[in-house]
C-alpha cells in the first residue's frame, strides 16, 4: 500500500522535476540553521518523547561507576544537557565528549554542558567532522541523534563507531523514516550534497548487511504548524525552511506553492493545532 494518495504523488513528481531543474540549491548557512533547528524542535514533542526514552531505557541501565559518552554531531547540546543530567544523577563518574563541526554549535555545546562540569563531569567537544580522528575501544555509549544524515560516508561512520565502543558498549541512531515530512528535504539533499539522505530503511540494511544484532523503537510525535501556513509568520517561515533544508523564500513561486500545498495535504488537525506527523526511530547495537 502507497504511503501517499494519487494527487499526493503527482505532486511529488511536479516537486521534484521543478528541483531537478533548479541551478543550484543552497544549503541553510551555519548560524541560520541552527535558528531553524531551535524553532523547529521547539514546536516538536518529539525531543521529550525521546529524553524519556533515553532515560527509561538506556541511561537508567548503565554501570552507576564511570561512563564515557560520545555524541557525534553533538549541536548546541540542547538534547545532550539533558542526557548528561541523567547520567550525572546516577554515575560516579562522567565523561561526556561532544563532536561537532559547526563551530557555532560547537561553543554554544560547550556552554550548554558547562553549568554541569564538576570533579564528577569532565566536558569537551572537538570541533571537526566524524572520522577525522580516529578511536578504538573507548566510549561505553556512542550517539547519532539526527546526525547521520550529514556525514559523507554513512556506512563508514557506522563502523568506526562500533570500534569506538569498549566490549558491551552501545551504539545510538536516532534517525528519521523515509516518511511524509522528509519527502521534499530528501529532493533537497540529494541536489546539495549529491547523493541521496538516509533513513531508518538504510541503518537497517547496513546493520543486516554487517550481521550485527539490534533492536529498534519507533517514538511518534507531532510537529506544530499552526504558523506556516496562510499568513507565516518568521517563525513559521524558520519551521518550513529547516523542512526543506533551504531558503523558501529563495525558491520558483510555484515550487513554494507546490510544497505548501504537499505539506498541508500531510497535516492533520488536532484541537485548534495543525500538526505535522513527526515520528522517530531508534537503533540500538551493542559490541560484543
Amino acid at each position: 500500500m502507497s504511503l501517499y494518495t494519487a494527487h499526493q504523488s503527482k505532486m511529488i513528481g511536479s516537486i521534484d522535476r521543478a528541483v531537478t531543474g533548479l541551478g543550484e540549491i543552497h544549503p541553510l548557512n551555519n548560524s541560520y540553521y541552527a535558528q531553524c533547528l531551535e524553532i523547529f524542535e521547539a514546536n516538536s514533542d518529539q525531543r521529550p518523547g525521546l529524553l524519556g526514552w533515553f532515560e527509561a531505557n538506556v541511561v537508567s541501565k548503565m554501570s552507576q561507576d564511570a561512563n564515557t559518552i560520545l555524541s557525534v554531531g553533538c549541536g548546541t547540546g540542547a538534547f545532550d544537557e539533558r542526557i548528561l543530567g541523567y547520567a550525572r544523577a546516577r554515575m560516579n563518574q562522567v565523561r561526556y565528549l561532544g563532536i561537532e563541526p559547526n563551530e557555532i554549535s560547537a561553543a554554544e555545546f560547550l556552554q550548554a554542558m558547562g553549568s554541569q562540569r564538576c570533579d564528577q563531569v569532565d566536558v569537551s567537544v572537538l570541533v571537526q567532522r566524524f572520522g577525522e580522528q580516529t578511536f578504538e575501544n573507548e566510549f561505553d555509549l556512542i550517539l547519532f541523534v539526527q546526525s547521520i544524515y550529514y556525514l559523507e560516508d554513512r556506512n563508514d561512520a557506522i563502523d568506526a563507531a562500533m570500534r569506538a565502543l569498549k566490549p558491551g558498549g552501545e551504539l545510538i541512531i536516532v534517525i528519521a523514516p523515509d516518511e511524509e515530512l522528509n519527502t521534499i528535504a530528501n529532493l533537497m539533499w540529494q541536489r546539495q550534497m549529491e547523493q541521496k539522505s538516509w533513513f531508518s530503511d538504510n541503518v537497517r540494511a547496513h546493520f543486516d548487511a554487517r550481521g550485527l544484532d539490534y533492536e529498534e523503537t519507533r517514538v511518534n510525535a507531532n510537529l506544530n504548524v499552526n504558523e506556516c501556513f496562510g499568513e507565516s509568520t518568521e517563525e513559521g517561515r524558520n519551521i518550513v525552511d529547516f523542512i526543506v533544508q533551504t531558503r523558501a523564500d529563495q525558491l520558483p513561486t510555484g515550487l513554494r506553492n507546490d510544497i505548501s500545498e504537499f505539506l498541508m495535504s500531510i497535516s492533520e488537525e488536532q484541537g485548534t493545532t495543525t500538526c505535522l506527523p513527526h515520528p522517530v526511530d531508534i537503533f540500538r547495537c551493542k559490541k560484543g
